[in-house]
């Protein structure tokens, strides 16, 4: 499933050329978030939206006025002042019958605009008020990024703002940030306020306005296992060690699964005779990079991988109390231990 991509959407919202009933629907709030924002800031003025505008919570509607019922009511009148009038239902999901809904769109009203807004769960397209909606409306589905997509999604967000960021800075963020979009438009925020546009992120300025460090992070501690360095590995299970707040262990056990899964995934290519291209293709990994991950693989034997990515869900689940025996510092300096020797 591409990116979704609210573009279109977007565009109706500028022209004023509008459909009678949104759905925005999905797991992934970033996208569903964008697009409440533009319904509710750029489709009417202040003045419209004083007489033409109404938000409703469907949990509310269950137990006070004016129900579900009379909001479908609502939606029959006409404008007072704007060319169409705006009603917006958040937290969909909590609708129980959709009947009054449905009964609605069989006629909707032309001159009023229905955003539904159903966040963190899928919807049943099987049910006949969904089908309805995608037939005289518009369905939006946001659904969550694959791993492979966070490193492109953050480029391209960052290209649309105006700025370029080196590969090699780009995997800093991406590994480093997480998967969640909100935080990482938050965090990226910090960079626009302080760089102009046209600038390039340097590892200074994510060092500075996000607060990432440039020489101890998880991607370095990667960089370290990857070379089997028990020297630098070391070195950066002091800092850890000292700085635990910025290496939360439950953030950065996941992240270094991520990693030698794809090193396994090199050597699957391997045996395969899969290109290499094909693999970064499929796997995300960018092509600026592969070449880490085949000398990790070099590195690392096919079944040492195997029983590494055993080992670190091993820790993964005691940096979340299964069978806890030791704090998380000295939990990161043993499962490091055990990745530099395979045991």
């Amino acid at each position: 499933m591409p990116i979704p991509d609210i573009t279109p959407i977007a565009n109706q919202i500028k022209t004023g050329k509008l459909s009678p009933v949104y759905l925005l629907w999905g797991e992934e709030d970033y996208f569903i978030d964008q697009l409440t924002d533009l319904f509710e800031n750029h489709v009417l003025d202040e003045m419209q939206k004083e007489f033409d505008f109404s938000v409703y919570f469907a949990p509310d509607l269950k137990s006070k006025e004016p129900g579900l019922q009379g909001v479908m009511a609502n939606c029959k009148r006409f404008p007072v002042i704007a060319p169409f009038q705006l009603i917006i239902i958040k937290e969909a999901q909590g609708i129980d019958t959709w009947e009054p809904i449905e009964d609605y769109l069989q006629h909707p009203v032309s001159t009023t605009v229905l955003v539904l807004i159903h966040k963190h769960k899928k919807i049943d397209k099987r049910k006949s008020v969904f089908k309805l909606i995608s037939k005289i409306g518009v369905s939006f589905e946001s659904s969550p990024l694959k791993d492979n997509e966070y490193a492109s999604w953050i480029a391209q967000y960052l290209k649309q703002r105006g700025y370029g960021i080196a590969p090699q800075n780009l995997a800093m963020l991406t590994e480093s940030l997480g998967q969640n979009l909100n935080l990482i438009a938050n965090e990226l925020e910090k960079i626009f306020i302080n760089l102009p546009q046209g600038a390039t992120i340097s590892e200074t300025d994510i060092e500075k306005y996000i607060g990432i460090n440039k020489d101890y992070n998880v991607f370095k501690l990667t960089d370290a296992l990857f070379a089997r360095d028990p020297r630098q590995t070391r070195k950066l299970c002091i800092y850890i060690r000292k700085h635990p707040k910025e290496f939360p262990v439950q953030m950065v056990i996941p992240q270094m699964y991520k990693q030698f899964a794809k090193v396994l995934l090199i050597h699957h290519a391997r045996n395969k005779n899969i290109p290499m291209a094909e693999v970064s293709r499929n796997t995300g990994i960018n092509p600026y990079f592969l070449r880490q991950y085949e000398n990790a693989a070099n590195v690392y034997a096919y079944k040492e991988v195997s029983r590494i990515l055993k080992i670190i869900l091993q820790y993964d689940a005691r940096s979340k109390g299964v069978d806890a025996t030791i704090e998380a510092p000295d939990l990161m300096d043993e499962l490091c231990f055990r990745i530099l020797h395979a045991i």
